[in-house]
């Protein structure tokens, strides 16, 4: 607890010591202005004329105090305005999206057409099997097993061709 008390004043004591800095340098500047532009007498003489006039000077206060708030609504106002984004160049990403939905649509295209030709290539084979199991083979069956050879190797190709492409 002491020592909080030693930290506060020595805080205190160099804050004391800097404004004491700051005004020694600050008032032989500050009087020389005040004397080259008589800011003493023209004090002075403000006081005595809002002493007379007393109502004027709460309109002038007043009007000056509501003038500054008026500016500062205005300007916060027009600040605000050009901060809002603007629709057109949100309108200008319209196409971006729309170009991504139609890449994803013909991906799902593809894919689905790729399960078709996989279903197929698997349909052959088993008709493919199912020919060479037969013990006699006719003339039919021996030309029926090399079409059925051949469709399976363009769905083969197909497949991977499509590999391919996917993973350039």
């Amino acid at each position: 607890m002491h020592n909080m008390k030693s930290i506060r004043k020595t805080f205190s004591d160099n804050r004391r010591k800097a404004h004491g800095a700051i005004r020694s340098w600050l008032r032989p500047k500050m009087g020389a202005i005040g004397t080259r532009y008589r800011l003493a007498a023209r004090i002075r003489k403000a006081n005595s004329w809002a002493t007379r006039h007393p109502r004027r000077t709460f309109g002038y206060v007043v009007g000056s105090l509501l003038m500054i708030l008026l500016c500062d609504i205005i300007v916060t106002g027009a600040r605000m305005e050009s901060q809002e984004p603007e629709l057109q160049s949100i309108a200008k990403v319209e196409p971006i999206f729309s170009g991504f939905r139609t890449i994803q649509a013909n991906k799902e295209a593809q894919r689905r057409r790729l399960m078709e030709i996989t279903g197929d290539g698997q349909a052959v084979k088993h008709e493919l099997d199912s020919l060479i199991a037969i013990p006699h083979k006719s003339h039919d069956d021996s030309i029926g097993i090399i079409r059925r050879y051949r469709q399976l190797e363009q769905i083969v190709k197909s497949l991977k061709h499509n590999d391919n492409n996917e993973k350039n």
